[in-house]
């Protein structure tokens, strides 16, 4: 037996390992486009498997935290009472881009920075300020890490209270609803991540007349995105940091760049 398992360890890839495994949950965002493709290289080329699991990015500080999972997906920074009280280390590993939508009844296909802080805040708020129709603007918004430096709420001027958001304003708690409502409101407007919207029936505007396309993010035409990161508790181990070492590599990041872009 013992000469048996020294044999088919000879013809085994060099660093395939066996019965290892690795464990993440975390932002949707990065579980939903690109971690079961990343991992599924990983394990082809090293063996190790990882069980990848979703959800935001309170589930992913908390798997870490306490232990659970080697490591947690975020698409929002750390917060630094996480990074010094629990040792928490960002690492990043894409850039989501963030899309703003619209109903395809809707004719624009522009909208400027500036306006669409406006009518977050409820300063425009008839689609007739825009060149289109008298009809008051339904905004469509995702409450979602409110206690965090969200780069959506960053980026339209929001406060972390959400004191200054349009009091007309739809809130959702997912992406799935804002996009649905979005769809079915053909006055409504709203801001989600490029990877859910894929095949669906709404209308994705430029922003100051550049594309959100990764080629655009990553030549910095495009500015409304957001790092996303892995998080380990302290530094990470050798398997993790394997893991890690191959997401920012050449094979990696072309995964990542599919539906997401790359980091700088």
């Amino acid at each position: 037996m013992v000469f048996f398992i020294i044999l088919v360890s000879a013809f085994l890839p060099g660093n395939f390992c066996l019965a290892e495994s690795l464990h993440y949950q975390g932002t949707h965002i990065l579980t939903y486009s690109t971690m079961a493709k990343l991992t599924e290289s990983f394990e082809q080329i090293t063996g190790i498997h990882i069980e990848v699991k979703g959800g935001g990015c309170a589930d992913g500080v908390v798997v870490v935290v306490n232990d659970r999972f080697e490591m947690g997906g975020l698409c929002c920074p750390l917060k630094q009472e996480e990074i010094e009280q629990n040792g928490l280390v960002g690492h990043p590993v894409a850039r989501d881009i963030k899309t703003v939508i619209v109903n395809r009844k809707n004719p624009l296909s522009n909208i400027s920075a500036e306006q669409l802080r406006a009518i977050h805040q409820g300063v425009t708020t008839n689609w007739e300020e825009l060149g289109w129709i008298d009809k008051p603007i339904a905004v469509v918004y995702r409450k979602h890490c409110l206690d965090r430096q969200e780069p959506v709420r960053l980026f339209l001027g929001l406060d972390n209270r959400l004191d200054n958001l349009t009091s007309k304003a739809i809130t959702v708690r997912t992406d799935k609803e804002l996009i649905d409502y979005v769809s079915q409101f053909p006055t409504a407007i709203g801001v989600t991540s490029n990877v859910f919207v894929r095949d669906k029936d709404v209308r994705i505007l430029d922003i100051d007349n550049v594309s959100p396309t990764a080629d655009n993010v990553e030549s910095n035409q495009y500015q409304f995105t957001a790092i996303l990161y892995i998080v380990t508790k302290g530094e990470p181990d050798q398997d993790t940091k394997r893991f890690l070492e191959f997401v920012r590599s050449d094979v990696g990041q072309a995964i990542v760049k599919e539906h997401l872009a790359g980091i700088p």
